[in-house]
């Protein structure tokens, strides 16, 4: 049937109509605007997640799967505001957290997926083999300290002085000399000789402290290389950039840094050892990784952390 002249025109407006409606908030769409939550139009930003897994991220009703190259998903178009996010794959547990999204900014975070059951495998009660050499045949030895990038120790000596590989007493070798590290040298030549228990992160960028509640985490390394949700809780005593990354109700009685994953830890307290995220903004990830009794790490080499727990030594091949 033919549409009259009077017909063809309404329809003819109300196209017209329909563009002016749409094409505005397609063409702010695409040029990186959105409506915000105050019906106001914002600049929009992004929330990129690295998964230690290929799997399904959730930035509330948005969802994309990461890519099988970089295992990483960017979710774009977020006007400013808060974002509840989920990272999830089958019989793994869900890494969720709450993050903040500014215009013209990608927030970032790395999602470490542990799986829901862990195998391990038992080694016995004979001591394993650990890395040889990896305790320094030193005299006059107060404490010392495995330096994991360069495979070095730094080494407190009985005379009070520091050392990095050499023998001992002062006078036949060189001190170490905490002016090396950017800031705070007093601060943390101070830290090394009172506090007992202290770790490297495995690049030399920040040491790990904790007591029997807390652990921290100092930042040594090159401020440019801190990442971004450092500063987010940072805070500076002394000249020294540190972040207080948990508390714990129960005793904490060892701490490392996860293999890999520099914004985690693997943390003995309870009858079990845990996967920590080290970033507590949004909400913090705590996973199991091992339960027994009161199980003590003994080594972590590469992606393999070995266990001593009621006198058996157990390995397991963290994920």
């Amino acid at each position: 049937m033919l549409l009259t002249k009077t017909k063809r025109r309404v329809l003819f407006w109300i196209s017209v109509l329909l563009f002016l409606l749409i094409a505005p908030p397609a063409i702010l769409y695409s040029l990186g605007y959105g409506l915000g939550r105050g019906f106001e139009i914002q600049k929009t930003g992004g929330v990129f997640i690295r998964a230690s897994q290929i799997a399904d991220v959730y930035v509330e009703k948005k969802h994309k799967k990461t890519s099988l190259i970089s295992n990483g998903a960017l979710i774009k178009n977020l006007v400013p505001g808060s974002y509840a996010v989920r990272v999830t794959k089958e019989n793994f547990w869900d890494w969720q957290k709450t993050l903040g999204v500014m215009s013209e900014h990608v927030t970032s975070r790395s999602a470490l997926l542990v799986p829901l059951n862990i195998d391990g495998k038992a080694l016995g009660t004979s001591t394993p083999f650990v890395e040889p050499g990896r305790r320094p045949a030193f005299t006059g030895v107060k404490k010392f300290w495995a330096l994991p990038k360069s495979g070095d120790f730094l080494i407190l000596g009985e005379d009070g002085n520091f050392y990095k590989n050499k023998d001992l007493p002062a006078g036949k070798a060189g001190k170490f000399d905490f002016e090396d590290w950017p800031k705070a040298s007093s601060t943390l030549r101070q830290i090394f000789k009172t506090q007992k228990n202290i770790v490297f992160g495995q690049t030399e960028e920040k040491i790990l402290f904790w007591d029997e509640h807390n652990v921290y985490a100092f930042w040594i390394g090159d401020l440019n290389k801190m990442p971004e949700w450092w500063f987010e809780k940072l805070q500076i005593d002394s000249g020294l950039v540190f972040l207080h990354v948990y508390f714990s109700p129960n005793k904490i009685r060892g701490v490392a840094e996860y293999p890999g994953w520099p914004d985690y830890l693997l943390v003995e307290m309870q009858n079990g050892i845990f996967a920590l995220e080290m970033d507590s903004t949004g909400g913090q990830n705590i996973f199991p990784i091992y339960k027994g009794k009161e199980p003590h790490i003994v080594a972590v080499t590469k992606n393999v952390l070995t266990i001593l727990d009621d006198k058996n030594y157990t390995e397991i091949e963290l994920p």
